[in-house]
């Protein structure tokens, strides 16, 4: 509880510097920048169940605070912490050096591959991202990478390390290579199209090749970080693990249509191998202000609408950790959201999500339908 009152007094004493924030402090040389940046995300959750208890409530789901630098030209830097689930922790944490079309980056950060574990959460269409990224995806990693860039291409490639910041796991510590590619056929100013392809292959530390752990449950903040658990596949005796990734991203105008597919597979010493797999898919439209999506080029991602904008949203996700060849069965959910957005102005904006969770028998919990609405206010600067 002390925790939340630091980070609440804290935050509320960095807001009248928020505004200012926006422009680079400049040195008196001007060889040297650097900007504040941050977010705070307070979410409230009320939900329905068979016989879950996740439990209502009002958290900080997400805070944010730290500085982007430019240096000498060509060097730019970041550096930020989060506070989530009752916990303080370093978030993006890296240098990167530009040279025209090419970029070389080493730090603290999320690997290339999807879409939606790269961006900010303020940036999420809906208030989380789908089940299914959150469960086959990964967290951040020490690591380098290289990325070509061009107005309709974008081309990465990276190695990173497999453990932790403080690297006290004993024995090997394994890494992770990462690629990505992706393309923009169509890229004008009312219409977009962007299709990415990624691929991952890890060899795990010692400890996961014991045991690799798929978990997940519904997508929200509010509910207990423990109890938030539908879904849990345990794959042991593992040799290394490939993951593929495919996504579409195509705005035109107010219309907006993105989907995503990852199959995790995990080759095994006892010849089971193992595949899970998720896709989701999500639409939506603006209502009320310019009516016209924008995509963020530097993220490959879609940017917040500009103000006044209202922006109803719809998804479909299914992950699947279930695979009877191998003997493991994780369970499977599938799960419908409805969102409704607002952007007051480029800094706040509030979120309306109505979710419901269906799983199968294998699930943790057995066969059960979840329902429950979220509501989020939303400070970005």
């Amino acid at each position: 509880m002390r925790k939340r009152i630091v980070v609440v007094l804290i935050c509320t004493l960095l807001l009248p510097a928020a505004g200012r924030s926006q422009a680079f402090v400049k040195s008196a040389n001007g060889d040297f920048e650097w900007r504040l940046i941050g977010r705070i995300l307070m979410d409230a959750g009320f939900f329905r169940s068979d016989s879950t208890k996740l439990g209502n409530g009002v958290v900080l789901g997400d805070v944010r605070l730290g500085t982007t630098l430019r240096f000498l030209q060509h060097w730019t830097g970041k550096i930020e912490a989060g506070y989530a689930y009752d916990k303080l922790a370093l978030k993006d944490t890296y240098i990167a050096y530009k040279q025209g079309n090419h970029t070389l980056k080493a730090g603290y950060y999320f690997e290339p591959f999807g879409t939606e574990l790269q961006v900010s959460t303020a940036a999420y269409r809906l208030m989380n991202m789908a089940t299914t990224s959150t469960v086959l995806g990964d967290g951040r990693k020490l690591g380098f990478t290289y990325q070509y860039t061009r107005e309709k291409l974008v081309v990465v490639g990276g190695f990173f390390g497999n453990t932790s910041l403080e690297n006290s796991k004993e024995g090997d510590a394994g890494y992770t290579l990462t690629a990505q590619v992706i393309g923009r056929p169509v890229y004008e100013e009312e219409k977009v199209v962007h299709i990415g392809l990624s691929a991952h292959f890890s060899d795990p530390d010692k400890e996961t090749k014991d045991k690799l752990v798929y978990k997940g449950g519904a997508p929200s903040y509010v509910f207990n970080k423990e109890k938030n658990r539908f879904l849990q596949a345990e794959v042991t005796r593992v040799i290394n693990e490939w993951r593929t990734g495919a996504d579409v991203i195509v705005l035109y105008k107010r219309f907006y249509f993105q989907s995503e597919c990852l199959v995790n597979h995990v080759n095994r010493y006892d010849g089971r191998n193992y595949t899970a797999k998720g896709v989701y898919t999500q639409i939506g439209c603006l209502f009320g202000g310019d009516n016209q999506y924008r995509y963020d080029r530097a993220n490959s991602w879609v940017d917040n609408p500009n103000p006044k904008n209202i922006e109803v949203l719809f998804r479909y996700n299914l992950t699947d950790l279930d695979d009877g060849k191998a003997g493991i069965y994780g369970g499977r959910a599938q799960d419908i959201t409805f969102g409704a957005n607002y952007f007051f102005n480029d800094y706040v904006a509030a979120k309306l999500n109505y979710t419901s969770v269906f799983t199968n028998k294998h699930a943790l919990n057995g066969k059960e339908n979840v329902s429950f609405i979220q509501a989020r206010v939303q400070l970005r600067f």
